[in-house]
């Protein structure tokens, strides 16, 4: 399983979207065999900001920064952008 190679970027996500893309994520982690990455960022519907930004940034920590995880690492630097929008 992959992600589209390209992605949209944006800083206006609301709830719903980031939900969205939070599974996405987590079923790429699941696939890619992140069994640490995808259990963060399981349960994470309806979780605040500060609890979101705690799984996302410890996600991150386990991704290292490795190249073969480039788009995930996007779309969850994307996602701490938008965590101000949750209400």
């Amino acid at each position: 399983m992959s992600f589209d190679s390209t992605m949209k970027f944006s800083t206006t996500m609301n709830r719903a979207e980031i939900d969205a893309m939070l599974a996405d994520c987590r079923t790429f982690a699941g696939a890619a065999d992140l069994p640490g990455v995808a259990k963060l960022l399981t349960g994470t519907e309806g979780l605040g900001a500060a609890d979101l930004q705690t799984r996302i940034t410890g996600s991150l920590e386990q991704l290292g920064g490795k190249d073969e995880y480039a788009l995930l690492i996007d779309k969850l630097d994307m996602l701490l952008l938008n965590l101000p929008n949750l209400k």
